[in-house]
């Protein structure tokens, strides 16, 4: 028990308690992130279930600075305005049914006022040119309806958009870049077409509408078991190495202290060892006032018995 209880054992508590409470920290803040999440994602189905409204009924497209984001996250909208294609953009990195593509984003003129880029859907990655003629829009007023998503601003780490010059493919939907080559005030937000995609991809059927918004839990559920099964194997493998430790010093002390002074067994008897003593003080080979034995029992008697 001392022996744990010495400064390099300390220290080896100290790092494994170390490791420990951190695992179980990153596994509590995974666990918060998931409620977090799963909450968002309750209140999102909730928005995306509600009847479509007018865009002007909940923010005014002319003055973007007022618009609140969160606020209008996956609520479900229309719009009526006329698509201008000239300035239609692709965003990469999208697929459907297993096949590379682009999202066709084209901004439509609101009839009373502002610009909305509209997320009209998937076109596959030999239609590289925008405005995608296979993908035209339709021309005069329309009205759209989808639901809100929030930009996606350029990342600190990833692939980036040029900040200079004009776009034609983007990585990001970053309302705040394409408004520079936008007329007008581009509103920040996008307008997704949710529709769900009928089959597969035809030359007729271009784009092929997004869907509705994934809502996920992302990953944080497995991190959080991980960090947690992290801490447990620390502990069980710490103790374990403890108990083989603590076992092996054992079988050490015993050995040392068998091999002592004083541990000699039965009668055997050490160098220059005469034996045990009688009451008397003497050995068994001395004389005494005790009895003791003839040193030589075997010798022939001399005398005749009279």
């Amino acid at each position: 028990m001392r022996d744990l209880l010495r400064p390099k054992s300390l220290i080896g508590h100290l790092l494994v308690l170390t490791v420990v409470v951190t695992c179980v920290v990153l596994g509590q803040w995974q666990l918060g992130q998931l409620a977090d999440i799963r909450e968002r994602n309750d209140r999102s189905e909730a928005r995306l279930a509600e009847p479509a409204v007018d865009l002007a009924a909940l923010a005014d497209p002319q003055n973007t600075a007022t618009v609140d984001e969160p606020g209008l996250e996956y609520r479900r909208v229309e719009v009526t305005g006329t698509y201008r294609s000239a300035e239609e953009v692709l965003q990469r990195n999208n697929s459907y049914q297993n096949q590379t593509g682009f999202h066709v984003l084209t901004p439509l003129e609101l009839t009373d006022g502002g610009v909305v880029l509209v997320r009209r859907g998937w076109v596959p990655s030999a239609l590289s040119e925008p405005p995608v003629a296979e993908a035209a829009p339709e021309a005069g007023e329309v009205t759209v309806e989808g639901v809100l998503e929030r930009p996606v601003g350029q990342p600190s780490f990833g692939p980036t958009d040029p900040d200079d010059g004009p776009l034609r493919r983007v990585f990001h939907a970053d309302t705040a870049r394409l408004d520079r080559q936008v007329e007008g005030s581009l509103f920040p937000m996008v307008l997704r077409i949710d529709a769900e995609p009928q089959g597969p991809a035809s030359i007729d059927d271009l784009p092929v509408p997004p869907g509705p918004p994934t809502l996920d839990e992302r990953n944080h559920l497995s991190y959080a078991v991980q960090w947690h099964i992290f801490a447990l194997i620390a502990l069980i493998t710490y103790a374990a190495w403890l108990r083989t430790r603590a076992k092996r010093l054992g079988e050490e002390a015993r050995t040392a202290g068998g091999n002592g002074p004083g541990e000699l067994g039965g009668d055997e008897r050490g160098p220059g060892d005469p034996g045990p003593r009688g009451p008397d003080g003497a050995g068994p080979d001395e004389g005494g006032g005790g009895s003791h034995r003839d040193p030589q029992p075997n010798r022939p008697l001399t005398g005749t018995p009279r």
